[in-house]
């Protein structure tokens, strides 16, 4: 049987979480007596030089332990509020809300050009092979072809009568007010969500703290079976339990660390962050909720009022019918005028360099090969699809507003039976205790009340998120942020 190798000892040691024994150091080895020498009589004898110490050898360190790490750095903290206000200035999904809204503004201006007047500017420079003139009688030369000429001209048109662009611009109009509707709606969802997370991220601590408790009660219990076994009081089993637990307590805080770094790198993801952060959350209580205390219809009614869903859909419905009123005015005629003046280095026929021309124009499509009646015909179903949709909507934001009273008044009421079941848990765990050190009970009925304890403290921290978010999703069904 080969002796295991200190390092081996020590690494088997912290694996099971056993107290390091350090071993005394072994004596070296006694030297062999030597016979002493027998002095000469005819000499007297020479004392002999001190012996000089050797020096101390520099101590080693133990291969089998590892430099100390570097503690990780600390996580940034934030309230609460400061975390929703750099996440309204950060978070890149309300970026891109806020550009959408911005490339809807941006259509509305595209489509006013076509009702304002238009302005150009244009300058050639034209060589030709040969060059034609003729001498007009009284009138002197007319140069009909020069060999070569520069000329500039500036236009301009107005449109006078233009029906289906004032049909446009309003559709315009009513896709930026629904867009800009739809970025404050996201933004309302971002705020909750990240206000959810918060809650659920304080939860995780929670979870963390209670499992730190479970292993330092699981760590006591061991230390006391072990204390009763050498006592004769208890059996070997007793121990093999406790360990047992203990590990399982371990593996659990490890688990429950996980999942707090977990959801503090999410929270600092959605503030546009590489790393975690910390946000402080307000204490949930279980005081009167606003919203529970209104009527029903009344709470609808202000839901709808308030949502600027409803606005986005109420606006893109609007754009659709401006649609169908641009695709019906398609078939009406467009009157325009436009005015332009040029100059040149060579006269023209006229025999003046420069001039001007005013013109009033009437166009009137007949026949386009079908296109306006297909505009029409899309037009009218996608008015057909955004009154479905706002529908939907109207449906969707009573239906939550119903759930979100209802997901409340639940979450109330289980955080009070969360409560109630922590604080007989808590009981029971230390009747446990005083009955397992008064030797008349066992250490699985410690087992099994600590069990319930830990369960009951994480139900504890749950419910208390559970409530918080239930408020959040109810304050948004209706309208209302964090």
């Amino acid at each position: 049987m080969k002796t295991p190798t200190a390092s081996a000892v020590l690494a088997l040691a912290l694996a099971l979480g056993a107290p390091l024994a350090l071993a005394p150091a072994t004596p070296l080895a006694a030297a062999p007596a030597v016979a002493p020498a027998t002095p000469a009589p005819a000499q007297a004898p020479t004392p002999a030089p001190a012996p000089t110490p050797a020096p101390a050898p520099a101590p080693t360190p133990s291969p089998g332990l590892a430099p100390a790490p570097t503690p990780p750095p600390a996580t940034p903290e934030l309230s609460l509020a400061d975390a929703l206000a750099e996440l309204d200035r950060q978070s890149l999904t309300l970026v891109q809300a806020r550009s959408r809204a911005d490339e809807a503004r941006g259509i509305v201006r595209q489509s006013a050009s076509a009702l304002l007047p238009g302005l150009s500017a244009q300058a050639s420079f034209v060589e030709n092979s040969d060059s034609a003139a003729f001498v007009r009688p009284g009138a002197g030369l007319l140069i009909i072809q020069p060999l070569h000429s520069v000329t500039a001209t500036g236009a301009a048109r107005v449109p006078v009568v233009v029906p289906n662009a004032w049909f446009d611009l309003a559709q315009a109009r009513d896709a930026a007010r629904a867009a800009d509707a739809s970025a404050e709606a996201t933004k309302l969802l971002v705020r909750t969500g990240f206000a959810q997370y918060a809650y659920a991220a304080a939860a995780a601590e929670e979870v963390v703290v209670v499992a730190g408790q479970a292993v330092a009660s699981a760590a006591e219990l061991a230390r006391s079976a072990e204390r009763r076994v050498a006592a004769g009081t208890a059996p070997p089993l007793d121990v093999l339990r406790a360990q047992t637990e203990l590990v399982r307590r371990q593996s659990e805080l490890a688990r429950a660390r996980a999942e707090l770094d977990r959801a503090r790198l999410a929270l600092g993801v959605l503030l546009s962050r590489e790393g975690p952060v910390r946000v402080r959350v307000p204490e949930v209580d279980r005081g009167p909720v606003p919203e529970l205390a209104a009527p029903r219809d009344a709470l609808a009614a202000d839901a709808l009022a308030r949502r600027p869903e409803t606005r986005a859909q109420r606006a893109q419905v609007d754009a659709a019918e401006a649609g169908v009123r641009s695709a019906w005015a398609r078939l009406a005629p467009q009157l325009s005028a436009s005015g332009s003046i040029f100059a040149s280095d060579v006269p023209f026929v006229t025999g003046e360099k420069q001039g001007w021309r005013v013109s009033l124009d009437l166009t009137w499509a007949l026949y386009d090969g079908g296109f306006r009646y297909g505009k029409r015909t899309q037009a009218e179903a996608q008015a057909a699809g955004a009154r479905a949709a706002a529908e939907a909507q109207r449906l969707a934001i009573l239906q939550e507003v119903q759930d979100g009273r209802r997901d409340v008044e639940v979450a109330d009421e289980r955080l009070r039976l969360a409560e109630t079941q922590r604080r007989l848990a808590a009981d029971a765990a230390a009747s446990a205790r005083r009955s397992y050190a008064a030797g008349i009970a066992s250490s699985l009925d410690v087992l099994d009340a600590d069990d319930r304890q830990y369960l009951a403290d994480t139900g504890l921290a749950d419910a208390r998120a559970r409530l918080a978010q239930a408020r959040l999703a109810l304050a948004r069904a209706v309208g209302r942020g964090p």
